[in-house]
């Protein structure tokens, strides 16, 4: 079984949405999405999200002036991604398929087709109520959430769900420009 792994940034108040308001992204962060990286075999996007990472880090590979956004471009460029959704995506962006769902029962299939299929853990990157359907539904093992220094005071909050669930702390990393990153892994003995 494949470790799927929810990966973002929020704000301190919780707000995920709109991160180019709040977020900051080093080099440092960089550095580590980059490791991060070598081990992932398929990042997951939701549909509305998916078109400006397509092609914000398609571009990038050949016009950032970053050497390691360059590098970061390159990587995840390379890796299978896969954008869930309702209706069509059309997928533009190089190993990127879109997997149709109707409903939440359709999304459990797709999930378990995806965790039992061969390959290296699975990152769900982007998408806002794609998280909060992985986080209600407990479909991760992991969290992994860099909390950046600034209060956003509005837009959508990612632990917007019902049910709640208690998280076994793993890990936790202090970077220079203040954000923390903060790594959780879903306690499945321990839900509220």
């Amino acid at each position: 079984m494949r470790k799927i792994t929810l990966y973002m940034q929020s704000s301190v108040d919780g707000i995920v949405s709109d991160p180019d308001r709040w977020a900051n992204i080093s080099d440092e962060i960089l550095e580590d999405a980059l490791q991060m990286y070598e081990n992932i075999g398929t990042v997951v996007f939701g549909g509305r999200s998916y078109p400006s990472m397509a092609q914000y880090w398609t571009g990038a590979e050949q016009t950032s002036t970053s050497e390691l956004e360059r590098a970061f471009a390159k990587k995840i460029n390379e890796i299978d991604k896969i954008v869930i959704s309702r209706s069509p995506v059309k997928t533009t962006w190089k190993n990127s398929r879109n997997v149709q769902v109707a409903d939440e029962d359709a999304l459990f299939a797709a999930v378990q087709k995806l965790r039992s299929s061969k390959g290296g853990p699975i990152s769900v990157e982007a998408g806002v109520k794609l998280w909060q359907l992985f986080l209600q539904n407990r479909l991760y093992d992991e969290l992994w959430m860099l909390v950046h220094p600034a209060i956003a005071g509005s837009g959508q909050r990612l632990f917007d769900v019902e049910d709640g669930a208690r998280l076994q702390f793993l890990a936790s990393r202090s970077y220079e420009n203040g954000v923390m990153g903060l790594r959780y892994a879903l306690d499945r003995t321990g839900f509220i």
